[in-house]
């Protein structure tokens, strides 16, 4: 598990007896993606650390996270918010980033920063999926009992930390068996180092929030009263009480790439991977124009030709027939069918065949129950595919 030093916990509000066994210092605890080391063996275009654009919401997130608003990422799959998040565990653990011109502009600051000292101090738990719940609590509890403020059972506050230092994870486990188990746990925890109120410069990073189920919607409540949320959708959630959930945060919009960022990160893995092209111009267009400044779906395309160090002409016509890849909207059809059925339901209305009837009703009911619960299934739009 990645993890990083970060300042000392001593700002975060805690009763006394808790506050003086957990003085040591913090972490910015959670696993966080691998990464690769440029120039290593096993560095790829997929894990290449580089970062490029956005730079102005990376600035927002953290006034707003000094501020202790909960925050929402919002934007399409593969623009860059798990990055963004990431980025703030480094800011959070210390790190000083350098804007470009562009975000310096926007954001009016040249460094995007956290300052940190004895009376403001931040420590950060990343999660990197809200969903399933079982898994989201685990994620939790193994950071809170690496941070030592685990509550274990008949351990006082005073001695959780020598506690957590002592049980090993695996251990730990064995204590608290259940989910329902270290689900309290981790609200008693919380609970004690907020001191029974919030504690805003707790931050809890939690990615992919779209992927919880509504069940969890009371536990997501008790962790937004007691810490600072701040997590990343792409889309609201269909269910109506994570809406309802979600309405309560604040939303930062995360963008596509420019066309100068995007062609700086194909000139930089071209460069990089030392990736070679018979027309390169012509790569770099078909590249850019499928991209569409999705930098995911960049990498995506440019990984076997970094792997091979060569792009062919086929590789590029591949690009271009893309856009030409068939696709079947089911949606449209089965809406049809069903408009079929409740016609000839309609037009049967005479007849004195009540089976038929009775058959015809049922089946469109149904039907129209089906497409409404799964209508995602039916509906769709064609996305890029990747390499």
């Amino acid at each position: 598990m990645a993890s990083t030093s970060a300042p000392r916990l001593s700002s975060i509000s805690r009763p006394d007896a808790l506050a003086a066994s957990v003085l040591a210092s913090g972490q910015a605890v959670g696993a966080l993606r691998p990464v690769g080391v440029p120039g290593a063996p096993d560095c790829t275009v997929l894990t290449d650390p580089i970062r490029l654009g956005n730079g102005h919401v990376l600035a927002e997130l953290v006034d707003r996270a000094m501020l202790g608003r909960h925050t929402l990422l919002r934007g399409d799959e593969g623009v860059g918010k798990t990055r963004i998040l990431e980025d703030l565990v480094a800011v959070v653990a210390g790190r000083r980033v350098l804007l470009d011109g562009a975000a310096q502009t926007r954001a009016r600051r040249r460094y995007v920063e956290m300052p940190q000292g004895a009376d403001e101090a931040y420590t950060l738990v990343y999660v990197a999926e809200a969903g399933p719940n079982g898994r989201l609590v685990d994620a939790l509890a193994k950071a809170f009992h690496e941070l030592g403020i685990l509550a274990l059972p008949g351990i006082p506050p005073a001695l959780r930390a020598g506690a957590c230092d002592e049980y090993e994870w695996t251990e730990v486990k064995k204590i608290l068996r259940t989910v329902d188990e270290r689900q309290e746990a981790v609200v008693e925890s919380l609970h004690d180092l907020a001191g029974g109120g919030r504690a805003p410069r707790l931050l809890i990073v939690l990615d992919a929030l779209d992927r919880a189920s509504a069940s969890q919607g009371l536990f997501l409540r008790e962790l937004q009263q007691r810490a600072t949320i701040i997590g990343a959708i792409r889309a609201l959630p269909q269910s109506r009480s994570l809406r309802t959930f979600i309405a309560t945060f604040g939303q930062i919009p995360v963008e596509a790439l420019g066309q100068e960022h995007t062609a700086a990160l194909f000139e930089y893995f071209v460069s990089r991977y030392a990736i070679a092209s018979p027309d390169v111009k012509h790569y770099r267009r078909e590249v850019l124009r499928r991209a569409e400044g999705n930098p995911a779906i960049l990498r995506a395309m440019m990984h076997d030709g970094a792997q091979s160090q060569i792009v062919t002409e086929q590789d590029v016509r591949d690009l271009q027939a893309r856009d030409d890849a068939p696709f079947f909207n089911l949606g449209l059809i089965y809406v049809f069918f069903l408009i079929g059925l409740g016609s000839v339901r309609v037009f049967m209305s005479g007849v004195q065949n009540t089976d038929l009837t009775i058959v015809l009703t049922i089946v469109t009911v149904l039907g129209y129950l089906i497409f409404r619960v799964f209508r995602v299934l039916f509906m769709f739009t064609p996305r890029p595919e990747s390499k």
